[in-house]
């Protein structure tokens, strides 16, 4: 962050976060957290921006123009965005906070996809089909838990077993299904290691050769086997050439940097594209001996994500945490601001939010005098449950509430029994479409 509006702008996140009642935005400046870039490999002119400021962007003709795709989301800071690999037109978003969505329509309208869930702060998002390509696999990572869905799943289900970590905003993109669709395994990075999980089995192993280390990004060959896993300043990146049993670090360079992402090119097997949060970007044409910077043209080196054209390898894209959406057409040699991002301040989006919410109407089950506790903290977007001027809110969406609320007491008056009463309130409440 160079400027003032940008600062201002995080100085305000940062309260908002945190739930202050006097809260106030800053002045609308235009600035994008870019999260998450999706080019769509049926039309690469097609392609999808996740911010955790703006929501969900599109732009069908290249980046020359862009709309909001955020209608049925109930919370815009989102953290990921996949496409389907077996169905054309879906789309899934992991929001922090709001839970998981899914699109059937390539992002027109959106859907809660949160049964079963009991944390809706979802960061990660990996996606693999069946060996017959007829259904989607996921797993998605949240602050406090990994689930997964498979095919047509009404809920999720906890694969976490006895591992516990704490993954907040700044470990994501560190969850990867590979490297082989057929022999699934699930590896997560955390603050303290890598671990691996058999699909289909119980219990995480610790990776002995990346103990400690604290891993924040990760991505799969899956043609090769071959992992990679990248590290906040412990060590570099990190290859797996034998499908995850042993480790070595890549070239130097990178040892001291936070590693965001690792992008695989899949028309040139040995090159790398590695994001930075220090470094920008760095390119190695060597799977990872050698490293080369390719920041001509960007403003500043605190680069979030990668993506690239699947028919046009040399053409980039790149997200900037504040600076916003660049391009790159020669391989990243040269980069170009991808202007006309639409941008809306937080109390338009808060209305947006609210617009989409249903008032309660009557027979809804009575709200428990309990749950005054749950405002004392924070808001909810639904404006029959809300009774605080703040611009935290949860969602008020279908999930395991007794998970959501056992945890969200923590620290606080709501009494065991009181958490019951809440749970159960809100299991009631949710379960209606019209709360939706």
């Amino acid at each position: 962050m160079k400027n003032t509006a940008q600062i201002a702008a995080v100085l305000w996140l940062l309260l908002a976060a945190i739930g202050p009642a006097q809260a106030a935005p800053p002045a609308a400046t235009p600035y994008h957290f870019i999260r998450a870039i999706v080019v769509d490999p049926r039309s690469p002119d097609t392609l999808y921006v996740a911010t955790d400021n703006q929501g969900l962007l599109k732009s069908i003709d290249g980046g020359k123009s862009w709309s909001f795709i955020n209608q049925g989301i109930k919370n815009y800071l989102v953290y990921d965005v996949k496409l389907s690999i077996t169905t054309p037109g879906r789309l899934y978003a992991a929001t922090w906070g709001g839970g998981m969505y899914q699109s059937n329509d390539a992002g027109a309208t959106w859907r809660e996809l949160n049964e079963g869930l009991g944390n809706t702060a979802v960061g990660e998002i990996a996606i693999d089909a069946d060996a017959q390509r007829r259904y989607d696999r996921l797993a998605i990572g949240t602050s406090t838990e990994l689930y997964e869905r498979r095919g047509d799943q009404l809920a999720w289900h906890a694969v976490t077993d006895r591992l516990r970590f704490w993954n907040g905003p700044q470990f994501q993109n560190a969850l990867v299904i590979g490297p082989n669709a057929n022999v699934a395994s699930f590896y997560i990075g955390t603050e303290r290691g890598l671990y691996v999980r058999q699909s289909g089995g119980r219990g995480w192993r610790e990776v002995a050769a990346l103990k400690g280390k604290r891993i924040a990004a990760m991505t799969a060959q899956p043609e090769t086997g071959w992992l990679y896993a990248g590290t906040v300043a412990d060590g570099g990146l990190f290859i797996s050439r034998n499908q995850g049993i042993t480790w070595q670090p890549a070239g130097a360079g990178l040892e001291k940097s936070w590693i965001r992402a690792v992008l695989l090119d899949p028309s040139a097997p040995k090159r790398l594209y590695v994001a930075t949060s220090d470094a920008g970007i760095v390119k190695s044409d060597d799977d990872g001996a050698t490293w080369t910077a390719i920041n001509a043209g960007l403003p500043e080196k605190d680069v979030r994500t990668l993506a690239l054209d699947p028919q046009h390898s040399d053409h980039l894209f790149a997200g900037l945490h504040g600076a916003g959406l660049f391009s790159s057409v020669d391989g990243g040699t040269t980069w170009t601001k991808i202007e006309g991002l639409p941008f809306d301040p937080v109390e338009k989006q808060t209305a947006q939010i609210d617009a989409q919410t249903t008032v309660a109407p009557p027979g809804k089950p009575a709200i428990p005098a309990a749950f005054a506790k749950c405002n004392q903290c924070h808001g909810w977007t639904d404006p029959a449950l809300n009774q605080k001027p703040t611009y935290w809110r949860a969602t008020a969406n279908h999930r395991n509430w007794r998970v959501t609320v056992t945890r969200m007491s923590e620290g606080t008056t709501i009494s065991p029994e009181e958490q019951a009463q809440i749970a159960a309130f809100l299991d009631r409440y949710t379960a209606e479409p019209a709360a939706h």
